[in-house]
């Protein structure tokens, strides 16, 4: 999206995009990206080089196994590998940092390849479970919005993922699981993934369409719909468009029913307040047996009294909604204190009783920052 397209639909919040000019063409981003170039684009690729089409699919499952670097290809011949590596961004991501926390959880600091933006950062999470695996990804540097209680939202917004750093994301910690298997009980693949990691993800729509398209490609990942969740601050025209175009399930990130005080904490109420949004959820597409999940961080005495509950009685629609509750995780300056357990138990089974679905969510990986809200990657290795 242009720098334009994004003051006109969010000016209330929006920050400054920075401008560059490119330094490189051989990592140009017009350049197709192994993470989400189709089979068919691939085999045509191939075909104009002169190389056979059979080879594409050879590609193309090394790419689904997160093996991005064509020197670790091995059936594919060494020519052929130079071809890839100029004709193709096999690698928008570069692995900087994992982080390992006491309970299994694993964060990964990312540097993107393409020019421009070469060298800033992202960071992604892995959540293991017995049963399951989650990823949480970033669809940007820093973010667009201003949630004061975020500390991505402290970080300033500098470039939307495109699709291919998006997916290669998921690539690089299935390489990973792959290369260090969890230990213990912990599921050793990737079986969910979560758009809740830097950024706002309707707001770069471009890099998240395509994103869900490759991961629910039969030629990429295969994911069930049922598998991915997209977050989102609010932003109604893009939820209208997401829910027609892929029906995965939406997290909206309410943390307040209340006007006045989501207008603070989550600015994009200014422009999308709370009965636009309501609007909208009671007419987003669901299949059955499925719910969209409204996630409220409990801050003491901020959005956590008895006038806040009962406002969040009134907003829920039962039928159609649960409340994740959610743990504030704190962060160095931080101006908030978060609600204690025992308050955002009563919370939830306040809800409860007015026949609501409320669960608190259990927070992992706080002891390496990797915990809900806690993201930040400022620094750039250059």
């Amino acid at each position: 999206m242009t720098e334009g397209y994004l003051r006109n639909r969010y000016s209330v919040t929006m920050r400054r995009m920075p401008t560059s000019t490119p330094t490189s063409n051989r990592n140009s981003p017009d350049k197709p990206q192994l993470p989400v170039i189709s089979l068919a684009e691939l085999q045509s690729l191939l075909k104009n080089l002169g190389q056979p089409a059979f080879r594409a699919k050879q590609i193309i499952d090394w790419r689904n196994k997160g093996v991005l670097n064509p020197d670790e290809m091995k059936n594919i011949p060494g020519e052929l590998r130079a071809i890839l590596k100029d004709e193709l961004l096999c690698e928008p991501l570069r692995l900087i940092r994992r982080q390992l926390s006491s309970d299994g959880t694993r964060k990964y600091l990312f540097a993107l390849n393409r020019p421009r933006v070469s060298g800033k950062m992202v960071e992604s999470v892995l959540i293991p479970e017995e049963k399951r695996g989650t990823v949480c990804i970033s669809s940007q540097v820093g973010c667009v919005l201003d949630c004061p209680f975020c500390h991505t939202g402290t970080q300033a917004f500098e470039a939307n993922l495109t699709a291919g750093e998006i997916v290669a994301q998921v690539l690089a910690i299935k390489s990973d699981l792959r290369s260090e298997p969890m230990s213990g009980d912990l599921h050793n693949d990737i079986t969910h993934i979560v758009y809740m990691g830097m950024g706002e993800p309707l707001a770069n729509e471009d890099g998240v369409h395509g994103s869900l398209a490759a991961l629910l490609s039969d030629e990429g990942l295969k994911l069930s719909r049922r598998r991915i969740t997209v977050s989102t601050s609010g932003l109604v025209p893009q939820i209208k468009r997401l829910g027609e175009l892929f029906q995965v399930n939406l997290a909206i990130s309410l943390h307040s029913a209340i006007d006045e005080l989501r207008d603070s904490l989550v600015p994009i109420n200014r422009k999308y307040p709370l009965k636009q949004l309501r609007n909208c959820l009671n007419h987003f597409p669901m299949g059955k047996q499925r719910h969209i999940t409204l996630e409220y961080v409990l801050l003491h005495e901020t959005n956590d009294r008895d006038e806040d509950l009962q406002a969040l009685i009134d907003f829920v629609n039962p039928e159609r909604e649960r409340v994740n509750l959610i743990q504030f995780n704190p962060y160095p300056g931080s101006p908030y204190e978060g609600s204690s357990k025992e308050h955002m138990s009563k919370f939830a089974q306040n809800l409860i009783s007015k026949g609501i679905r409320a669960t608190v969510r259990r927070s992992r990986g706080e002891d390496i920052m990797a915990a809900c809200g806690q993201l930040k990657a400022e620094t750039s290795d250059q």
